[in-house]
């Protein structure tokens, strides 16, 4: 069978076949790569698992926050509310005690006949006791009261 072969001619090479070999160990190469060892992968999803219950850990440190600041902000607004309702129960006192001094000023002059000419006269008097009323409303401690009420809505 040997004789039979022209051996004094070059021979073509099996470049098809070479080619293939080639493909196949660069494959091979990649598949056994150090990247791609499945203890490496292993690794790399561990990795990622353990960051992954780290960022969760945080997200739920911060919803924790996140709803006891909801709970304090709560507080907080039904203590201004209680706060609102109070200012509100004083200030409607203070409107009812103005129009029942009102109406006895109204009766008072009544009573009196006061002329015209006495209420002239009497006006600066009656300017200076609003001047007073004024000032004496001023003096209470009101001002801690709308301090508390600007803190709250801040």
């Amino acid at each position: 069978m040997i004789l039979s072969v022209n051996l004094s001619g070059p021979l073509p090479a099996p470049y098809k076949m070479l080619h293939g070999f080639e493909n196949m160990t660069q494959e091979l190469r990649h598949l056994l790569s150090p990247q791609r060892a499945p203890e490496r992968l292993l690794q790399l999803a561990q990795e990622n698992l353990d960051t992954l219950v780290t960022e969760m850990d945080e997200l739920l440190t911060r919803a924790t926050k996140v709803t006891a600041d909801g709970e304090q902000t709560r507080q907080d607004a039904e203590r201004t509310n209680d706060r609102a309702k109070s200012l509100g129960q004083f200030i409607k006192g203070i409107l009812q005690a103005a129009e029942a001094a009102n109406e006895d000023a109204i009766k008072l002059n009544e009573t009196l006949r006061t002329q015209d000419e006495t209420l002239e006269k009497s006006l600066p008097e009656l300017q200076s006791k609003a001047d007073r009323m004024i000032a004496e409303l001023r003096s209470r401690k009101l001002n801690v009261q709308e301090r508390i009420a600007q803190d709250e809505l801040k």
